[in-house]
């Protein structure tokens, strides 16, 4: 009977010191990081095990450590393989979407045009988790006020910057006519599968004819959104209030 119990005491001591140590590892490494002591940091960060529930975090502040470095590419790489393995997490979102905004910053326009897209997606998915999340709705609104202008500057008719345009205007009810236009040009044009689809466009359409008062013509273009794609609740939301 003693055996048993030295038996069961040291199992349970040997899953308590597991559990310790797979969370003990995340706070060693955020200590050692907040330190900035990044090659001892990045050392425990990546002893982290793939199966376990510190993976998420462990790959997020590996992110951050190559951010830090400056080593932009890497950094997407660890922040899009965090938000993977954990969705509902604004803060992985946010960095991601920063990370891409700093890649685009100085890369040529045809790099722009790849990661601008994916910062707007990222910070937009981290406003929708966490409403509070100061930094990306900061980033998010920057970003679609400084949009239009920069589009304009470089190519103007561009599918994806056509898109973009209209989505800024459309958001934020700014330059509504220009915003209708390039909308209306992104219509013409048949999208990929990785870009912005003609049900999204439709929506945001039907958003800035409706901040314009043309409630008749923002209904049509409601119903055609929802028509083509039911899941889009804002093009359902919309469609109800230009139906009154």
């Amino acid at each position: 009977m003693k055996i048993k119990v030295k038996t069961i005491i040291l199992i349970i001591g040997l899953l308590s010191s597991t559990c310790l140590f797979g969370q003990s590892s995340i706070d060693k490494g955020k200590v050692l990081y907040e330190s900035k002591k990044y090659p001892e940091a990045e050392k425990v960060f990546k002893a982290v095990p793939e199966k376990t529930t510190d993976y998420a975090a462990a790959q997020y502040y590996l992110g951050r450590i190559a951010f830090d470095k400056k080593e932009y590419d890497d950094a997407a790489d660890y922040f899009e393989k965090a938000k993977e393995l954990n969705p509902k997490n604004a803060e992985y979102f946010n960095w991601l979407g920063d990370t891409y905004a700093t890649i685009g910053k100085d890369a040529n326009i045809f790099k722009q045009m790849s990661v601008g897209p994916k910062a707007l997606r990222a910070w937009e998915k981290a406003t929708q988790l966490d409403a509070k999340n100061i930094n990306a709705r900061v980033s998010l609104v920057g970003a679609y006020m400084q949009a239009p202008a920069f589009m304009v500057k470089k190519t103007p008719d561009h599918h994806l910057y056509l898109y973009w345009y209209g989505k800024s205007s459309a958001i934020t009810g700014l330059n509504l006519d220009r915003g209708e236009e390039c909308m209306m040009k992104y219509l013409n044009y048949t999208p990929k599968d990785d870009e912005p689809p003609i049900a999204g466009a439709y929506m945001r359409l039907g958003q800035i004819r409706e901040k314009k008062g043309n409630k008749a013509e923002a209904k049509k273009n409601y119903e055609t959104a929802v028509k083509l794609d039911k899941s889009l609740d804002q093009a359902k939301e919309g469609l109800e209030r230009t139906s009154k």
